[in-house]
């Protein structure tokens, strides 16, 4: 019986490893097109998103987007750097709204996305980090475990 529970726990164990180390690396991306140098760090990251953070170290507004709420992609993204869902954030974005603050622009997708970012003077935005092309610059890489500040392996071969 020790044996059995022994090996289910390590099937568990590997099981769950696995289904982590297939989760997607989320690039935090900026245009790559503009003069626009962004220097966010991991504290930083979260204050963009909750609009707490409205200007760049160089005076200019941050337009932060976000993909739907039902996007699994902004379901990560939320519970790994704002630490709440999408649903739980309602609220929060109701309150500030009659104060003026508008939420995160909300996209449909990550070519969405990335045409936004690529587009919009100081947008903030992010995708999957084996989605990043030539119209976008990571500034940020976010993994179940920390926020990077340079870009962790990827394994891009099933994307």
């Amino acid at each position: 019986m020790r044996c059995l529970l022994k090996i289910l726990g390590l099937v568990l164990c590997i099981t769950v490893q696995t289904a982590m180390a297939e989760e997607p690396v989320i690039a935090v991306v900026v245009s790559a097109q503009s003069a626009f140098t962004l220097s966010l760090n991991a504290n930083d990251l979260p204050l963009v998103f909750w609009r707490k953070k409205l200007y760049s170290a160089q005076g200019k507004a941050l337009h932060p987007a976000n993909l739907v709420a039902d996007h699994p992609l902004r379901q990560r993204f939320s519970q790994l750097v704002l630490h709440s869902s999408p649903k739980s954030q309602v609220g929060y974005w109701n309150g500030l709204y009659f104060n003026g603050i508008q939420p995160p622009f909300t996209l449909q997708s990550e070519e969405a996305m990335l045409r936004y970012v690529a587009d919009t003077d100081h947008a903030v935005g992010y995708i999957n980090a084996c989605k990043v092309d030539e119209r976008v610059r990571p500034v940020l890489w976010v993994t179940a475990t920390k926020i990077w500040s340079e870009s962790p392996p990827l394994n891009c071969d099933n994307h």
